[in-house]
C-alpha cells in the first residue's frame, strides 16, 4: 500500500512538472522576441553605392536640382486619352507650350542628370519603421512626372518640325531607365528604370507615325540607340529582395542561435499590419500554430535560398525557352501562405517575380524593335519601296542584327503589306495573331493564365502600325 501511495505521488509529481514545464514552455514562446543583429538599410547602401564612388559624377545632385524647378502638368491638360499636341484644342496647346516653356531649367538639369554614369542616392527608412521593406524612395514619382514632361516636349518639337531636339529629349529619358536599372538594386527601382525606357520608345514610335522624318534624321538618331542599347547590360536581379526576406525573417521570427526558433508571438500583430489581416481570424489563428508547430528559422532559409536560387533561370532563358523547358515553371514556383497550416509566411514578400519577367522582357524587345522600325523607314526612304524581309536590311547594313522575340523562336514578324507593314511580338501566349492587338477570348499555350478579365487572353505586341490612346476610347468589352 505503501508503495502504491509512492507511485501515485510519483506520478503526481511527474504530472505537475510536465505541466509545469508546459507552461513555462508557452510563456517563453509567447513572451519569445527577435533578435536585429543586421541593419539591412545600411547593407543595402552599402552594396548599392557604385564601385568607386564619385559624388561629382553621381547625377542625384542635378535630378534634384531639376524636381526642384519642375512644374507639374496644369490639370486641364491632364487628358488619359490625348498623347499628341495638336490633339488638344487652340487654348490647351497654347497652354501646354508655356508649361512646357516654364520648365526649361528643368530640362536642362534632367539633360546633365541623365548624361552622368550612374544615379545613387542613400536611402533611408521613416521613423516608425527601419524594415528594408520600408525603405524610401521619394525621387521616383517626381522622376517619372518629369519624364513625361520631357517627352510632351520631345512631341511638341517635333511636331514643330524638329526631330532632332525631340530625339535628344527621347535618348536622355531612356539614359534615366538606364541609370535607374543599374544593380544590384531594388526591383521597384528596375521596375522604374524599365518604365521609363518604355516610354521613351512608346513616345518614338508615335513620333514616327504622326510625322515624316528625314533618312538622315533617323539614321542619326538610330545610331545613338543603338550604342546606348549596347552598353546597356542590365539583367534582372533579386539580391536586393533576398535581403528583404532576410530582414522580415530577423524582424519576426525568435534566434535562439540553434535556428530552431519559429514566428515570434509578440509579432503575430506586426505580421498582420504588414500583409494587412487585422480581422482575419483564420489567418490569425493559423500565425499562431507557425509560432507553436510551424517552419523553424533554418526552414524558412532553406526556403529563401531554394526560391531565389530557381530565380536564376531567368537570367538565362526567355519565356519561350523558359516555356518550352518547364511550361509550369510560375505555377510551381508560386508559393502561397494560405496552401497549409505551417505554410512559408514570408511568401507575400517575394518579389512579382513574373511582372518583373515578363517587363523585362518586353523593355529589351521595345528598343530593338524601334531600331528595326527606324531601319525600315530609312530603307524606304532610300529606296522608294519596303525591304521585302528582315534579312535585307541587315544585308544592306541598314540593320545591325535580327530584333528576336523573346516569345517565339524566331525574330519579330515583319510583315510587308502595300505601302505599310506590320512588325510585332507574338505576345506572351506565344500564339501569333497576325499582328492583331485587340484583346481575344481564344485558348492557347501559355506561360501561366495571362487575364485581362474573365477569359481573356494577351494579344501581339504591335510595334507597327502605331496603336494611339485615343484609339482605344469606349472599346466594348468582350463577352
Amino acid at each position: 500500500m505503501k508503495s502504491f501511495w509512492s507511485a501515485k505521488k510519483l506520478l503526481l509529481t511527474a504530472f505537475f512538472l510536465l505541466f509545469a514545464l508546459s507552461i513555462l514552455k508557452i510563456v517563453l514562446v509567447l513572451t519569445a522576441k527577435p533578435k536585429i543583429t543586421v541593419d539591412y538599410v545600411a547593407e543595402y547602401n552599402r552594396i548599392t553605392r557604385p564601385a568607386n564612388y564619385d559624388p561629382n559624377e553621381n547625377a542625384a545632385p542635378y535630378y534634384q536640382k531639376a524636381f526642384d524647378a519642375f512644374i507639374e502638368m496644369p490639370e486641364d491638360l491632364r487628358n488619359p486619352y490625348i498623347n499628341w499636341p495638336t490633339d488638344f484644342n487652340s487654348t490647351e496647346q497654347d497652354l501646354l507650350e508655356n508649361w512646357l516653356a516654364s520648365n526649361s531649367q528643368a530640362f536642362e538639369f534632367f539633360q546633365i542628370a541623365a548624361n552622368k554614369p550612374y544615379y545613387w542616392l542613400e536611402r533611408y527608412t521613416d521613423e516608425d519603421n527601419n524594415m528594408l521593406l520600408f525603405i524610401l524612395f521619394h525621387d521616383l514619382k517626381p522622376l517619372k512626372h518629369l519624364s513625361e514632361a520631357l517627352l510632351w516636349n520631345a512631341k511638341l518639337v517635333a511636331s514643330k518640325g524638329r526631330p532632332q531636339i525631340a530625339f535628344e529629349n527621347i535618348i536622355d529619358c531612356y539614359k534615366a531607365g538606364y541609370q535607374k536599372c543599374r544593380t544590384p538594386t531594388s526591383a521597384i527601382e528596375q521596375l522604374a528604370g524599365m518604365r521609363l525606357k518604355k516610354v521613351a520608345v512608346d513616345s518614338t514610335l508615335l513620333i514616327l507615325n504622326r510625322k515624316q522624318v528625314d533618312s538622315s534624321d533617323l539614321k542619326l538618331f538610330q545610331y545613338t540607340l543603338q550604342e546606348q542599347l549596347d552598353k546597356d547590360a542590365y539583367t534582372l536581379d533579386f539580391e536586393v529582395e533576398k535581403m528583404v526576406l532576410y530582414d522580415i525573417l530577423q524582424m519576426t521570427f525568435v534566434d535562439n542561435s540553434r535556428g530552431t526558433g519559429r514566428l515570434s508571438c509578440t509579432m503575430i500583430k506586426y505580421f498582420q499590419t504588414m500583409c494587412g489581416w487585422e480581422e482575419n481570424l483564420k489567418l490569425t489563428c493559423k500565425l499562431l500554430f507557425n509560432c507553436f508547430f510551424g517552419l523553424t528559422r533554418n526552414d524558412m532559409v532553406i526556403r529563401i535560398e531554394e526560391k531565389f536560387a530557381s530565380f536564376d533561370v531567368l537570367k538565362t532563358k526567355t519565356p519561350w525557352q523558359l516555356h518550352k523547358d518547364d511550361p509550369a515553371y510560375f505555377e510551381r514556383s508560386d508559393m502561397s501562405y494560405c496552401d497549409n497550416c505551417d505554410g512559408f509566411v514570408l511568401a507575400d514578400f517575394f518579389p512579382p517575380t513574373y511582372d518583373i519577367f515578363n517587363s523585362y522582357y518586353k523593355v529589351k524587345t521595345d528598343g530593338k524593335a524601334l531600331l528595326a522600325v527606324l531601319a525600315i523607314l530609312r530603307f524606304k526612304a532610300d529606296n522608294h519601296r519596303l525591304p521585302a524581309a528582315l534579312v535585307e536590311l541587315t544585308d544592306t547594313g541598314y540593320l545591325k542584327c535580327f530584333p528576336m522575340d523573346p516569345y517565339s523562336d524566331g525574330p519579330l514578324v515583319y510583315k510587308p503589306a502595300g505601302d505599310s507593314f506590320k512588325l510585332y511580338s507574338v505576345g506572351e501566349d506565344l500564339v501569333d495573331d497576325g499582328g492583331s492587338n485587340e484583346v481575344k477570348t481564344r485558348q492557347g499555350p501559355r506561360l501561366r493564365e495571362i487575364t485581362f478579365g474573365t477569359g481573356l487572353r494577351s494579344p501581339d505586341i504591335v510595334y507597327w502600325p502605331v496603336k494611339e490612346l485615343k484609339d482605344l476610347m469606349h472599346k466594348p468589352t468582350p463577352k
